[in-house]
């Protein structure tokens, strides 16, 4: 493990970290920037050099190049926070929400039905969880500004991005640069995230981007305390009290972490069948295999990597159930939530003691119908995948007792 190390030797780039953290005890260069580098070398050895196909080894160095230009910004611009805007440090993050589930649990759609309540919750849009500096933001705001007097060319212009970069992804989970997003992107900087398994196929050789709980506690500690500085500067930025909201369906690889960092923090676990969520992840995940990893087929055991990721989340969150608080923490069937979504929604504010004002209301049966008449345009089979039912109920055994679920 290594943290990321003031800027080098250069005389100029030294000068302005050391104005930035003059001064400032309560600062560390782990919370301000945190870069797990071993990843990094192992991403190189697994996709150039381990098994080398070329379109993996040039989407990697491709992605690589573009995420050392990310890091370099984002880190100038956090720095300048600290000269800046000092005062985020103040910031105070009480009693968030999270919401935590296996990926294709419907977890995107509770988040925004909740997001419609904008005075309660204060949530994150994807490019603030990719430029998490209130410098930053500020700029962007700004420019949105001299957009809107000039005609809009940019919000054009990103708007063709988003059809672009996201069009695939339209019915499977709808994307933007300006939509209300998980905050998995905070995550990205340090290489510690499970959605790095959409550009590396070798899960079994990347266990800490599976599980960041794994680490020692000291770096799990560093770890979390970037996360939690990235979630003020944004706070800060939108000049909000509100309650965070988060949706995040890889961070039960961090459930420890999380529950440490914000010991009063509220839970939403979504749930749903195992053999409907381990294909659905699996081929999720795979879309993306297609255009750098042609050489891995379907019924693959790298293919069945990513499920038996879906299943090892299963596992370690029922072993982290008890170190909840009952009173922390509310389970809802992916079931109930498509069949009544305004239900769904009403139990939560009920359970934590949230208020929920009428207008509030009358958008949320709005927008909610539309489950209803929703049906997913992609099938998937444990089969296509090479999985076995027998397999799955034997490692989630304990999971189907306690769900009920149909063997």
């Amino acid at each position: 493990m290594a943290e990321i190390p003031v800027l080098g030797s250069d005389h100029t780039t030294s000068n302005f970290c050391t104005l930035a953290l003059q001064n400032r005890a309560d600062i560390s260069m782990h919370s301000i920037f945190f870069i797990h580098f071993k990843t990094i070398g192992d991403i190189l050895k697994l996709n150039i050099f381990s098994r080398f196909h070329w379109k993996r080894a040039l989407t990697t160095i491709v992605f690589l190049v573009l995420y050392l230009l990310l890091v370099l910004l984002v880190l100038f611009f956090r720095l300048l926070d600290e000269i800046l805007f000092p005062a985020y440090r103040k910031v105070q993050i009480k009693e968030p929400l999270f919401i935590i589930s296996n990926p294709r649990s419907g977890t995107t759609f509770l988040h925004r039905l909740l997001c419609l309540d904008e005075e309660k919750w204060i949530y994150t849009k994807l490019y603030e969880t990719i430029l998490p500096s209130v410098t930053l933001l500020k700029l962007i705001d700004l420019l949105a500004i001299v957009d809107n007097r000039i005609g809009k060319p940019m919000r054009r212009f990103f708007e063709f991005l988003d059809r672009k970069i996201f069009g695939g992804w339209k019915d499977i989970h709808p994307m933007g640069f300006n939509k209300s997003e998980e905050d998995e992107g905070f995550y990205v900087f340090s290489t510690l995230t499970a959605g790095l398994f959409l550009l590396v196929p070798f899960l079994a050789d990347l266990p800490l981007v599976r599980f960041p709980d794994k680490m020692s506690q000291k770096n799990i500690d560093r770890y979390m305390r970037n996360y939690e500085n990235s979630l003020k500067r944004i706070m800060f930025a939108k000049g909000s009290n509100a309650i965070y909201l988060s949706k995040n369906v890889l961070s039960t690889g961090r459930l420890h972490g999380l529950i440490n960092t914000f010991p009063d923090a509220h839970i939403v676990y979504l749930i749903r069948h195992p053999y409907k969520s381990v294909p659905s992840l699996t081929s999720m995940f795979k879309a993306a295999w297609s255009f750098h990893s042609p050489d891995i087929p379907d019924d693959s055991e790298l293919t069945r990597g990513l499920g038996q990721l879906a299943i090892d989340f299963y596992k370690y969150f029922d072993s982290m159930r008890d170190k909840i608080p009952s009173s922390k923490m509310l389970t809802i069937r992916y079931e109930d939530l498509v069949e009544d979504p305004v239900s769904s929604v009403e139990n939560i504010y009920s359970t934590f003691n949230y208020t929920m004002e009428e207008d509030f209301k009358v958008r949320l049966k709005q927008n909610s119908t539309r489950s209803k008449n929703y049906k997913s345009t992609h099938d998937y089979t444990l089969e296509k995948f090479g999985f076995k039912k027998d397999d799955i109920f034997n490692q989630l055994q304990h999971v189907f007792e306690r769900f009920n679920f149909e063997r």
